[in-house]
């Protein structure tokens, strides 16, 4: 779940979700309430992050660039501090009972290595996969100071009665950081189910060029992003299916390129692992 060039699908989905996730628990009201209730919402969206990392799941990646679709699932779970994805197909092919057995092999050895590392290794591998998530966590903990929002209206989606809040970005003052800049370049939809206050859907889209990677790289007006959360617990949702429509230049050039994936069979991370490692 990664921010960066290219942006990794969940989370550029955290990113959206902290632009415009509003899965509060207090009754919905109008006013000054609103300020309470984005107090409240972000509270909760931490909370549903935090909880990201304890739950292994299978995520399918389908990409189309060129005319051409190509598909990937992946089993990923958490070893000893960062993450991991075991390959389970290609192009929704299971994987060849011998590429299957040293995948799994790799899996296994990945595991004793993290275990065996020195130190200073450890601290080095998972300092890096906690920069890429303080990086986006900043885009949660600004997203309440950064958006004007607004209840637009009452409808269902896919099945619930739900509230519409719109999010659009507030005027930036002073330095701006990685985490402003990416915010003030996007505005967003989100559906709220009425009964347990969690996100049903979101839609974010990036409305003016969002910087990615210094000078050198933006995501550009056009690209659109929807997704949409699923139960994990009575208290936790996590994100069970993403699309995204993404417009990138590269210094002179620009590509477009389609991708959809969908997170499922979320379980407790050391069951999963375990699971793994006694095959």
């Amino acid at each position: 779940m990664r921010f960066t060039m290219p942006p990794d699908g969940r989370m550029a989905t955290w990113c959206c979700l902290a632009l415009c996730c509003m899965s509060f628990r207090a009754p919905l009201s109008r006013g000054a309430d609103l300020q309470e209730i984005v107090r409240q919402a972000n509270a909760t969206l931490q909370a549903d992050w935090a909880a990201d990392a304890d739950y292994a799941y299978v995520e399918r990646s389908e990409v189309q660039k060129n005319e051409k679709v190509t598909s990937k699932t992946s089993q990923v779970v958490y070893i000893e501090g960062s993450d991991y994805s075991l390959p389970l197909a290609v192009d929704d092919q299971p994987l060849a009972p011998d590429r299957e057995k040293a995948e799994l092999e790799k899996l296994k050895n990945e595991a004793r290595r993290r275990k065996e590392e020195s130190p200073e290794a450890r601290r080095q591998r998972i300092a890096k996969y906690k920069k890429q998530r303080d990086e986006n966590e900043a885009l949660v903990l600004d997203f309440p100071n950064a958006f004007t929002f607004e209840l637009v209206r009452e409808e269902t989606m896919n099945g619930y009665p739900a509230w519409v809040l719109s999010g659009t970005p507030k005027p930036r003052t002073g330095t701006p950081t990685l985490a402003s800049k990416v915010l003030s370049g996007m505005r967003g939809t989100v559906w709220i189910d009425k009964e347990n206050l969690h996100a049903i859907r979101v839609e974010c889209e990036v409305t003016t060029p969002v910087p990615v990677y210094g000078v050198l790289a933006k995501v550009l007006p056009g690209t659109h992003i929807e997704f949409g959360m699923a139960p994990v617990t009575s208290s936790t949702w996590l994100i069970g299916e993403l699309s995204m429509k993404l417009i990138v230049s590269k210094l002179v050039f620009k590509s477009r390129e389609v991708t959809g994936s969908t997170y499922s069979r979320y379980r407790p991370n050391n069951l999963v692992l375990a699971e793994l490692l006694s095959k």
